[in-house]
């Protein structure tokens, strides 16, 4: 992605003179893999077992946290068969183990399904020394080395594993964001170019927010959020403690986490990334242009279920996945959604929702009141265009089936009937006076030497752009600035921004006419741009749920999103597609805020 290595002439024996020299695989048994040694999704069962629910750290009276990054053996939900019984959840069924990497805390023995939550408290700061422990025998997975650093490149060859963390939504310094480039490996024997220290500091001096940490590394970002790296982190303030305290939100067991994944295993269980080039003469081992699992994981089980009782609860959701978008909708149209919050906080009523989307990275808080309905059982689904009904169409199974407990059930309205009347925050979501620039970016695709697709961004003036080239972005501090983002492409995109908080504007259909330019000098493909841009008719007025604080966005093809966001810290940081293939391979730009 920086300084590309794009090693067009590597053959297979020169490959394997590389790991020959070196002893260490760049290469793993995932290449090798057929889709005839993939375990089929139909064999296994569904909504056995329970949702787990992550190990949580409490930071909110401060202090500093050691979270060490590690590999371990992990059961996922997964059989290789029922046993002699026929019949799966009985004493003889045979699992499957799965190696996986993780994050751990303090105290935790190895990496669990899922990593464990922080819970933070607004204007409390933390530092966290994010500790790389996994075994110096290179990647787990398949890496493309078209695409990558040359600084990158060489840890891997000496086995290493670079890693660096993102606070995803954190209103973080520039040297604790977790920068692409700024990875460290093992106990810091090597170090990204942007590395500048070991130990994190996250101030929380932004409102309430479920926030959620992930693996930002250049160029292999989804291969190692992919292995397991990735979890969630709440930030509580006085008004969300308030609500929760006076019994209007659901609180302790009654608030769960719900992070939901797709991934693919070999028939022995383990983590299976497709590698294969679809390009003519591409690199083999491959970046994808999208990957789409065909398992579902919930908190790093596959198709869980929750046994509930007949009250509210509340779901900190959050799509962890690479490219799945999801359109989540229970099976019964009586089940409504009721949001809450947008991923930087909350809204100022709740919304009553009959469906939800989400794209990569993006989170909603939301209430689900079982109130009344006791002895039902409801399956959360998916109904996106990706989804086949019976695998990736089902998400998790809510049975309720549990006895009331003898504690108040929340008090936040959910009869719709005459209006949501909670009030969530004790101020609007007003927006700020526009005192920077308006820019006008855009989202190309375009294809490499190789004929492989590659997503780019760019700016309406200077066409598609790679990492590497001149930043074109550089906000003034304290400004506010409106970003107008123009999607040229055919697929919609989930473009996240670090550092800020942003309000959406609007949306508005554009058309307009792509002159590919030849010989993009670096990049081995077609440099691109957006000529004779023309809006048509009017703006989109948003939906409900969109006007809260964000930090990920759905950019639809064909149209053009506006955000307005604040830049109030100094510093490097990204705006990128959080669709995990595309940031990988150069849909990710960086900017200044000077």
């Amino acid at each position: 992605m920086r300084k590309r290595q794009f090693l067009f002439l590597i053959s297979v024996v020169v490959q394997l003179n590389i790991l020959l020299y070196f002893g260490m695989p760049l290469i793993t048994n995932a290449l090798i893999t057929t889709t005839n040694s993939l375990l089929d999704p139909t064999t296994q069962p569904k909504f056995l077992n329970s949702l787990p629910s992550p190990v949580k750290i409490d930071a909110t009276k401060g202090g500093k946290f050691n979270v060490e990054i590690s590999q371990s053996e992990q059961w996922l939900g997964l059989y290789s068969s029922a046993g002699a019984d026929g019949v799966y959840g009985t004493g003889d069924d045979v699992r499957l183990n799965t190696t996986v990497w993780g994050y751990s805390s303090q105290g935790q023995t190895g990496a669990s399904n899922f990593a464990p939550t922080f819970v933070a408290q607004k204007d409390v700061p933390i530092e966290v020394l994010w500790s790389n422990k996994l075994p110096q025998n290179g990647h787990l997975l398949p890496v493309d080395t078209s695409i990558i650093t040359e600084s990158l490149q060489k840890a891997l060859q000496q086995g290493y594993v670079p890693t660096v963390t993102h606070l995803h939504g954190g209103h973080t310094e520039s040297a604790s964001d977790g920068l692409p480039d700024a990875w460290f490996t093992q106990n810091f024997s090597a170090t990204g170019p942007d590395w500048v220290k070991s130990n994190y500091s996250y101030a929380n001096d932004q409102q309430a927010a479920t926030l959620w940490y992930h693996d930002h590394t250049s160029s292999i970002t989804r291969l190692n959020v992919y292995a397991g790296l990735a979890g969630f982190y709440f930030l509580r303030d006085n008004n969300e403690n308030n609500l929760i305290d006076n019994g209007v939100l659901p609180s302790g067991f009654y608030e769960r986490e719900i992070a939901i994944q797709d991934k693919q295993f070999t028939t022995n269980g383990q983590l299976f990334y497709p590698s294969q080039p679809s390009g003519t003469g591409a690199p083999n081992p491959s970046v994808q242009p999208e990957f789409f699992g065909n398992f579902i994981l919930v908190n790093g089980i596959a198709w869980p279920k929750l046994e509930v009782e007949p009250r509210k609860y509340r779901f900190r959701l959050l799509n962890a996945s690479d490219s799945r978008f999801y359109k989540l909708k229970y099976d019964d149209s009586k089940e409504k959604f009721y949001q809450i919050g947008t991923e930087q906080g909350f809204l100022e009523k709740p919304v009553v929702l009959d469906e939800l989307v989400l794209s990569p990275g993006e989170r909603a808080d939301i209430i689900v009141d079982f109130t009344g309905d006791s002895g039902k059982e409801f399956i959360l689904k998916n109904f996106d265009a990706q989804a086949d009904a019976n695998t990736t169409g089902q998400i998790i199974k809510i049975l309720v089936n549990q006895p009331l407990a003898n504690f108040p059930n929340a008090t936040i309205d959910t009869d719709e009937r005459d209006g949501l009347t909670t009030q969530l925050r004790p101020d609007k979501i007003s927006l700020s006076t526009q005192t920077g620039a308006t820019r006008k970016l855009v989202l190309f695709e375009t294809k490499d030497r190789y004929g492989r697709k590659k997503s780019l961004l760019g700016t309406l003036a200077d066409g598609s752009l790679l990492y590497d080239d001149p930043i074109t972005e550089k906000p003034t501090l304290g400004t506010t600035e409106v970003w107008e983002i123009y999607n040229a492409t055919d697929k919609a995109h989930p473009i996240h921004l670090h550092l800020v908080s942003f309000l959406v504007l609007n949306r508005q259909p554009f058309a307009g006419g792509m002159i590919p330019v030849v010989n993009n000098p670096g990049a081995g493909g077609t440099k691109q741009y957006l000529q004779s841009v023309s809006l048509i008719g009017t703006s989109v007025a948003l939906a409900l749920s969109d006007r809260g604080w964000k930090d990920t966005v759905i950019v639809q093809p064909g149209e053009v999103t506006r955000i307005s966001a604040t830049f109030d810290k100094q510093g490097k940081y990204v705006w990128h597609c959080h669709m995990l293939e595309h940031e990988d391979y150069e849909m990710m730009r960086p900017y200044i805020v000077n």
